[in-house]
């Protein structure tokens, strides 16, 4: 949709629609930004790094694991 060439309706009729859907499309935003703010609070850094360093250790333990096996398979 190109939104640069958009132009207000010429009645007073189409001028409501396009208000009640301006409208109802702020709430939507409201609601949305509602989430994300939500999501925001229950945000916690401490929990990622910890999450990250156990990801980091399963991957070198799986690295290692690949690496006996192939070792194992090739004898």
């Amino acid at each position: 949709m190109n939104t640069k060439n958009i132009k207000p309706a010429d009645n007073y009729e189409g001028l409501k629609t396009q208000f009640f859907a301006l409208k109802r499309l702020l709430e939507c935003k409201e609601v949305e930004v509602e989430v994300y703010r939500d999501k925001i609070r229950k945000f916690n850094p401490e929990q990622i790094i910890v999450l990250q360093a156990e990801l980091k250790s399963e991957k070198e333990m799986n690295s290692i694991l690949t690496e006996e096996l192939e070792l194992r398979d090739k004898s």
